[in-house]
């Protein structure tokens, strides 16, 4: 499963990520993850920009996160050096151009 980041417009950029990095990336937001949500563009921005400027605090994202199992049934596949960091990213691009369209950003 997966969720993907949006405006609230057609044509616009989008980023999808499995359910636990979107979970993270949720978190270092400052959101709840219900698996679903929106936000005005201008609010979204700014908790991305926040995210970005502490990220090198919130998260150590610079080694990444190493794959483990856990259980019989469950996998996490881990996630590379920098994704949390490419990915607020791509956010600050879907911000930027849902609130130049007066669009709210989405995610499902």
């Amino acid at each position: 499963m997966s969720i993907t980041f949006a405006p609230a417009t057609v044509g616009g950029p989008t980023v999808n990520m499995a359910n636990g990095n979107a979970a993270q990336v949720l978190d270092l937001l400052g959101l709840t993850n219900d698996g679903c949500g929106e936000l005005a563009a201008e609010d979204f921005l700014g908790r991305v920009l926040l995210a970005q400027a502490l990220s090198d605090v919130a998260t150590d994202d610079t080694r990444g996160l190493p794959a483990r199992i856990e259980g019989t049934n469950w996998i996490d596949c881990g996630r590379r050096p920098g994704y949390l960091a490419e990915r607020l990213t791509q956010l600050h691009e879907i911000a930027s151009w849902a609130r130049e369209r007066n669009a709210v950003v989405m995610w499902s």
